[in-house]
């Protein structure tokens, strides 16, 4: 609440469009309907657009139920901005939930990135919204600073019960602050030691970047090709990195294998040893006879179909942005082209220069029943194809600040 009237008056002071409210209702307790209608009522008089998103629960986690209603909730404002054309979403995260966050990672052993705590500026995880930016602008603040300020504005505001409950270690830790500040463990302190790791995690990222740009080409068929000088000579933590970007990217995943799991990788890539392939996160690694690595993605890893409705956009596999024309018929589906599918498109079919039926046969193609309408990527398009107006680029290397090299084929 007390993000959302900063907001408005920020917007109303600079002449901008007044900002959207929205209430995820994780469906968690029987009070949060009413809560999530409070809260519309509030934005009414306020003269605020306000929807409320809910959750819909197949079955309800038993364990880490935060950390899974965090995860959905995200998902839910990215799909919802991508739904409304909205750009950015601002939270009110307060300097208490960057320390906290910052303990709770601690407390699970986590590495530099976890430590860094939460950024300013940030972008949601998924490929299809990553251009959705996410705002804490609020972070420098206290819980207490916000509820003085809903206090001076005559705004009510709702407490999460949830927030109080000793089942849940963010609970727990605020119980606990007394005896964590009298030992010097303020919230201002753990955060400033989260802004410290987070400008060493900033440097790591830029020598990461040059990494990808020196060593590695990425092709617009979705799969990577490794120089393995560069990843030999380059500190582990940054080859650890480049690898991990490389493995989300082209196994069309948020976040990347296991730690451990990328340690044994880059053992393996950098030492040699055999077999000559493995696979890890959906992808395929091969070192090849001219020193070279391809990443290339796991056929049996690819993801489900995609319905695509007129005029539509997606991401197909984490991978690839398909789209529609809005004229085009119902009933298309994006998967695989497959073996059967690159039969089809038969001897004119264009291939990947590197292992092409195997890599072809993973890319995106549109299909009605067991008919192939277009298969872009091996420039393949039936009769009819012009009426679908089907389209699949590869999103590339989207995670990191830097681009690698792009082949053209």
């Amino acid at each position: 609440m007390a993000a959302l009237l900063l907001t408005l008056d920020w917007c109303k002071k600079h002449g901008l469009p007044t900002p959207q409210a929205v209430t995820v209702d994780h469906s968690l307790r029987k009070e949060s309907r009413a809560e999530a209608q409070r809260v519309g009522r509030w934005m009414q008089k306020l003269g605020v657009a306000h929807q409320t998103l809910t959750m819909t629960w197949t079955s309800k986690p038993e364990g880490n139920v935060q950390a899974v209603a965090r995860e959905m909730r995200y998902a839910l404002l990215g799909h919802w901005a991508r739904a409304e054309g909205v750009k950015t979403l601002i939270t009110g995260h307060t300097i208490d939930d960057q320390a906290e966050t910052f303990l709770i990672r601690l407390a699970r052993g986590s590495g530099l990135d976890g430590l860094s705590g939460m950024a300013a500026r940030s972008q949601l995880p998924w490929p299809m919204l990553s251009d959705i930016a996410l705002l804490r602008p609020l972070l420098s603040f206290s819980h207490g600073r916000l509820v003085a300020t809903l206090r001076s504005a005559k705004q009510s505001w709702i407490e999460d019960p949830s927030n109080a409950s000793t089942r849940f270690t963010r609970a727990k830790l605020r119980a606990a602050w007394g005896v964590l500040e009298g030992a010097g463990l303020s919230s201002e302190r753990l955060a400033e030691t989260a802004a410290h790791l987070r400008r060493a995690r900033e440097a790591i990222d830029v020598a990461v970047d040059r990494l990808l740009l020196q060593d590695v080409v990425v092709s617009d068929w979705g799969y990577a090709m490794l120089g393995l000088a560069s990843f030999r000579e380059a500190p582990p933590e940054v080859s650890l990195r480049a690898l991990g970007r490389i493995a989300t990217s082209v196994g069309g995943e948020a976040y990347p294998p296991r730690f451990e799991a990328m340690e044994a990788l880059l053992a393996w890539l950098v030492e040699g040893h055999e077999p000559r392939g493995r696979t890890l996160g959906g992808c395929r690694f091969v070192r090849r006879n001219d020193g070279t690595v391809l990443v290339a993605r796991e056929a049996a890893a690819v993801g489900a179909d995609v319905d695509l409705r007129p005029g539509a956009s997606a991401v197909w596999d984490g991978r690839f942005r398909v789209a529609l024309a809005a004229a085009a018929p119902m009933g298309a589906v994006v998967k695989a082209l497959g073996p059967e599918g690159l039969a089809l498109a038969g001897d004119g079919a264009v291939l990947p220069p590197v292992e092409p039926h195997l890599i072809a046969a993973t890319s995106p193609a549109l299909w009605t029943g067991a008919h192939v309408i277009a298969a872009p990527l091996v420039q393949y398009f039936a009769p009819e194809a012009g009426r679908y107006g089907f389209s699949a680029n590869f999103l590339g290397l989207a995670k990191g600040k830097g681009a690698a090299k792009r082949n053209s084929l």
